[in-house]
């Protein structure tokens, strides 16, 4: 028997659970349909998941590609397969990445070079994509999925609870004409009181990544970023007014000094 459910996650991570039940002949003949003991009923669950060695990629669209280290925490192997999104995270980027799939032993680590096959990006501000990284598990009849004698188990039902996890993290093209850093402009943001909302405009060419933001000392839980020369807005926290404060995520995926401005409106 084989069911398949689909598993959502908070944040970038997705997951397809896979449960497989086998049952071997000679088990099924000791037992018989439906005497089956607890004793022979063997029960594995393994989470595909694989840990990415940054939390973002900047990508210069002059140079020859980037690098992203992927390691395997688990003590099993598995399948690693990547592929570089649009914005939206669902359409193809014009990147590609290498190698696209292949076997990551348990407790190893590799490298993926990404490098851009295409695409027109503006010159004048960054543009994102995302890298999604997914573990793949092994098909029942894959050899490197037995044991380790090479023989499968037998004379037992065997469970398998198996959660396929993709990782995807922020790859931003940031042209050449873009200097410096997001944290380095980060202060520009301006805050406008819109009705009950937070309205947060960027002038700048950066994308504006939110770690932490309060109004009044009252903190506001969405902080999705807010794009180039864009604006955003967000839920006002009942009550609150004076001062903004608010940090953002910088290029090593650390968090900045607290930038601070009146809100105005």
């Amino acid at each position: 028997m084989k069911m398949r459910a689909v598993a959502v996650f908070t944040g970038m991570l997705t997951g397809v659970l896979s449960v497989t039940g086998l049952l071997s002949a000679g088990a099924y003949a000791a037992g018989g349909e439906g005497n089956m003991s607890a004793s022979a009923t063997e029960t594995n669950a393994r989470v595909f998941s694989l840990h990415l060695g940054a939390t973002r990629v900047v990508y210069n669209p002059a140079s020859s590609g980037e690098t992203l280290t992927v390691i395997n925490d688990q003590d099993y192997p598995m399948l690693v397969q990547s592929e570089v999104l649009s914005e939206d995270q669902k359409s193809p980027a014009p990147f590609v990445v290498t190698p696209p799939l292949f076997r990551l032993d348990g407790q190893q680590s590799s490298r993926l070079r990404i490098v851009r096959t295409g695409g027109e990006f503006p010159s004048d501000r960054e543009s994102l994509q995302w890298i999604c990284v997914k573990g793949i598990p092994p098909k029942e009849d894959d050899r490197w999925a037995e044991g380790k004698d090479g023989e499968k188990k037998a004379d037992k039902v065997s469970l398998n609870v198996q959660l396929s996890v993709s990782s995807c993290i922020k790859l931003f093209v940031r042209p050449p004409a873009v200097k410096g850093r997001p944290d380095d402009v980060a202060g520009k943001v301006e805050w406008q009181r819109a009705g009950n909302r937070l309205k947060g405009v960027n002038p700048t060419p950066f994308y504006i990544n939110l770690s932490t933001l309060t109004v009044g000392g009252k903190e506001v839980k969405e902080r999705e970023y807010i794009a180039p020369f864009s604006s955003r807005e967000y839920p006002l926290p009942a009550g609150a007014s004076g001062k903004v404060q608010w940090k953002v995520i910088t290029d090593y995926g650390g968090t900045s000094k607290q930038f601070e401005a009146e809100l105005k409106g």
